[in-house]
């Protein structure tokens, strides 16, 4: 909500040029993690202003949630529960993919001892591309 105020307009318009050129639009898809300041943040701020502009659109979030084994900054428990209160409001559904268990999948399951940000990214990635099959 403090830097994110001065570009969820700019944000907006573009989101708006690109739904304009829509034949239809069914709604939209949400990527964010509830612990970093600019998913948690930012991203209540999209869906808040997402939901005023397209009220009747569907709203589906992927949310990574932080875990206290795996964090990254002493303000990521407080960030998730501000976060949590408006993603309940302003969207339809809500996929949320644990920290933690990512970390343990790649371990455990895919024998990656330090996983990077891409193995994660391509794991989530997968997830989502099942989840969402249908919709395609």
């Amino acid at each position: 909500y403090t830097i994110g105020k001065e570009i969820v307009d700019l944000v907006l318009d573009r989101i708006r040029k690109l739904a304009d050129n829509c034949t239809g639009l069914q709604g939209f898809m949400v990527f964010h993690s509830f612990g970093g300041g600019t998913g948690a943040g930012f991203g209540s701020l999209l869906l808040e202003r997402l939901s005023i502009d397209y009220g009747k659109k569907s709203k589906i979030e992927f949310a990574v949630y932080p875990s206290p084994q795996v964090s990254t900054a002493v303000v990521e428990p407080y960030n998730s529960v501000l976060c949590s209160h408006t993603m309940l409001e302003h969207s339809d559904v809500a996929f949320m993919i644990d920290n933690e268990a990512m970390y343990d999948i790649c371990r455990r399951n895919l024998d990656i001892e330090r996983p990077t940000y891409t193995n994660l990214n391509r794991l989530v990635a997968q997830c989502i591309s099942s989840i969402t099959a249908s919709l395609r």
